[in-house]
């Protein structure tokens, strides 16, 4: 999948519960707004909150309203992550990401092995990638996953263009490898390099602001596109304030559609409710 990709929350109820009923509702707003295709239960859905059975639920829910999602099934074992592969692939979903396991570190050859068994489904598979987050695998392992045809693509999450340059060489390997970038503020950026998409936070509440950068840059209209990513980068800002995704949530509050609060512990941040509030009465949404 290339484009424009929400990164989608998971609603919850008041007791935090999920809530099912408020899926649809989100997912058809960001169809009507140009939306074609979803990544999954990644950091924006909160997936670390998520109990095994919960994530099955929200997938049996979501594809009775789309299969077009790529579903993280990022679990600290191999065992619970095929599971979860088998329930994606089972449910008719088109791709697959995940993780490296996130607290006990494996080897390079656990890690191989992850993604070989992961592979096995005949889903495309992609490396999500978050050093920040998790902790980098050496450069080596990843050309190994692509030279064997283990992996299809990467979401990359990170601030680090020259990284993300450097994993362009990937396409040397496989000319259709997916190069998918994980940080909105970056999207210009990594469009003129080469890259083949954004994983994005801000197109969950600006969805047509979005698209409308992603259309200039394909027809080359450069200047334009660097007034939104100017617009992106400020809304970006003002989500990444109080514990994420807590004032994305409330964005999409403010744009009438109503998915919940974040899991506790994660707290939600006054100033950053009321900066996302201006921003977007601002620029008219």
């Amino acid at each position: 999948m290339k484009g424009i990709i929400p990164a989608i929350v998971t609603p919850f109820k008041e007791n935090e519960e999920l809530d099912l009923d408020a899926l649809e509702t989100y997912i058809q707003f960001l169809k009507r707004n140009g939306i074609e295709y979803f990544f999954v239960l990644g950091t924006t859905g909160e997936f670390n909150m998520l109990t095994l059975e919960e994530k099955i639920q929200f997938l049996k829910k979501l594809s009775n309203i789309t299969k077009n999602a790529i579903v993280n099934v990022t679990e600290n074992s191999l065992y619970n992550a095929l599971k979860l592969a088998k329930t994606t692939l089972d449910l008719g979903f088109q791709e697959l990401a995940s993780l490296p396991p996130l607290y006990h570190k494996p080897s390079e050859k656990g890690i191989i092995k992850y993604y070989e068994e992961l592979s096995k489904f005949g889903l495309p598979l992609n490396m999500y990638y978050y050093p920040q987050n998790s902790y980098s695998i050496s450069q080596n392992v990843i050309e190994t996953l692509v030279e064997e045809g283990i992996i299809q693509g990467i979401k990359y999450t990170t601030n680090d263009l020259v990284s993300f340059k450097n994993l362009l060489s990937l396409k040397e390997i496989n000319k259709e490898f997916n190069l998918l970038i994980g940080n909105d503020e970056l999207i210009l950026d990594s469009f003129l390099v080469g890259g083949d998409g954004v994983i994005s936070a801000v197109a969950n509440i600006a969805p047509e602001i979005v698209i409308k950068e992603y259309e200039l840059l394909k027809n080359g209209n450069i200047s334009e596109a660097i007034k939104i990513q100017k617009i992106i980068d400020r809304i970006n800002k003002a989500i990444q304030i109080g514990d994420y995704p807590a004032t994305l949530k409330n964005g999409l509050k403010y744009r009438g559609i109503y998915v919940g609060r974040v899991r506790s512990p994660l707290q939600e941040s006054v100033d950053g409710n009321s900066l996302i509030y201006g921003i977007l009465k601002e620029i008219g949404l």
